[in-house]
């Protein structure tokens, strides 16, 4: 999980899809996160809804309102869960990205699929390697 690339912008920002996609540049993200005054996750807007919702629907990006396009409601999961209930959830949906809150609604992080395979790839090869060490004790009897 990814608490670092957290983004976010109001919904009353008046923020258009323009400024979202030079915002996700800067920063280099894949996805803003919508938020409320209070803080509060309402959706979110990836590079695949601006591919999907804009670009191929030919609308002008600079024209586009933020809560025009954004995914809602957010699909999350909570800080607590486990990455295999955070894996099925995004394979549910069909979602490269989830939100994840603390009890109080507060986001602590964003999850990605690309986490999710450097984590098991990190697995894989630390199991690869503790197997190949013990094959090399078992040669050795």
């Amino acid at each position: 999980m990814s608490s670092n690339d957290i983004v976010t912008v109001p919904i009353d920002s008046q923020k258009t899809i323009q400024d979202v996609a030079n915002l996700m540049i800067k920063k280099k993200v894949g996805s803003v996160i919508v938020i409320d005054t209070k803080m509060q996750p309402l959706g979110i807007i990836t590079e695949r809804d601006i591919i999907k919702r804009v670009c191929l629907e030919n609308f002008s990006s600079n024209k586009i309102l933020v809560e025009e396009i954004m995914s809602t409601p957010l699909i999350t999961v909570m800080s607590y869960d486990s990455v295999d209930t955070a894996s099925r959830i995004m394979t549910k949906n069909r979602i490269k990205h989830l939100v994840v809150l603390e009890d109080d609604n507060r986001i602590t992080g964003l999850l990605s699929v690309t986490d999710i395979t450097k984590k098991l790839a990190k697995i894989l090869l630390n199991d690869y390697k503790r197997h190949r060490s013990l094959r090399f004790a078992i040669d050795l009897s």
